[in-house]
């Protein structure tokens, strides 16, 4: 099933037979992007068809944002693709 086709988190609960709890893990009061990402995205947002796809969408906006946020986690956290 696509990503899109879910839209309630029950209904991942019920299929994946899952908990679902909400916590602040990630407390972020100012946050300045790389120079990287914000090129990075540009790029993407110019050259690439981001609604071909779910995961056109996936590869260049939000891979890349998470991975960004990632990088301050990274020694206490792990980040599952």
């Amino acid at each position: 099933m696509a990503f899109s086709d879910y839209k309630h988190i029950y209904q991942v609960q019920a299929d994946y037979q899952i908990e679902y709890q909400e916590d602040n893990f990630l407390i972020i009061a100012e946050y300045n992007p790389s120079n990287q990402i914000i090129a990075e995205l540009e790029f993407n947002q110019k050259n690439i068809d981001i609604f071909s796809s779910e995961a056109a969408r996936c590869e260049a906006i939000i891979f890349p944002i998470l991975r960004e946020v990632y990088r301050n986690y990274a020694e206490k956290s792990a980040l599952w693709i």
